[in-house]
């Protein structure tokens, strides 16, 4: 009998229906390129992908450079088609830099602001 437990690396969805996947080689290296991308914003994206690293022993710096995650008797690395499409989406990851650039500019602005009222 099978005791390890299913871990959806991507799990970005409150409902875990769907069929489990685990990690091929090129799913495993995707996912690697989205969670560094994601890993520079404060959002969703990037704490649950920090955590479910966390939980396979490996860090944000080092994810690239690893091959992928082979099951284990407690664990078993994988993902959920939906929660997959959704965190590999790189039309949510241009939406969150135009989002990041757009505050910067707007920090940017504030404290030209400050610096001159300050003159």
């Amino acid at each position: 009998m099978d005791s390890s437990q299913d871990l959806c690396c991507m799990h970005l969805l409150s409902s875990n229906e769907g069929r489990f996947i685990a990690f091929t080689d090129s799913s495993w290296t995707r996912y690697t390129e989205f969670a560094s991308k994601w890993n520079v914003f404060p959002c969703k994206e990037r704490d649950v992908a920090v955590e479910a690293l966390d939980r396979l022993s490996l860090t944000m710096e080092g994810i690239n450079t690893c091959p992928r995650p082979m099951p284990s008797a407690e664990l078993m690395p994988g993902y959920h088609r939906q929660c997959y499409n959704r965190f590999c989406d790189i039309q949510k990851v241009r939406r969150q830099e135009k989002a990041a650039s757009k505050k910067e500019a707007s920090r940017e602005e504030n404290d030209m602001g400050d610096v001159n009222a300050h003159s």
